[in-house]
């Protein structure tokens, strides 16, 4: 079936974003990172940051936030690939994210897509 916004009343606001960097983005900048993104997306934390290993796949992580939360993977792909996606019910300046985490991770190139929802 076709996508149809099943509860309209509900504030839903997604973004991806991906970018490159020099060296893979490791567990404890991927914490780092998603903690300060909580900050500046002006979300509530409920638990995390959490990180982890992917082994040759790379490293993941997340964090729970009141209004939802953020998935964070990095790929040993050359150049280095991190991706992030941001899901919440409470409106955030995607223009702030992007430039924070272009900043944070001094992205050598980085893209992002707001998903309407």
């Amino acid at each position: 079936m076709q996508w149809k916004n099943l509860a309209p009343d509900l504030v839903r606001q997604r973004v991806i974003l991906e970018g490159t960097t020099t060296t893979i983005v490791e567990p404890d900048q991927i914490k780092q990172y998603l903690d300060g993104l909580a900050e500046v997306a002006e979300m509530e934390k409920l638990s995390g940051p959490y990180a982890y290993s992917a082994h040759d796949m790379g490293f993941g992580g997340w964090i729970h936030w009141k209004s939802s939360g953020a998935a964070f993977y990095s790929y040993p792909t050359t150049p280095p690939l991190f991706t992030v996606d941001c899901y919440t019910c409470k409106p955030f300046s995607v223009e702030r994210v992007a430039k924070y985490t272009q900043e944070f991770f001094d992205s050598i190139e980085l893209v992002w897509k707001e998903i309407e929802v």
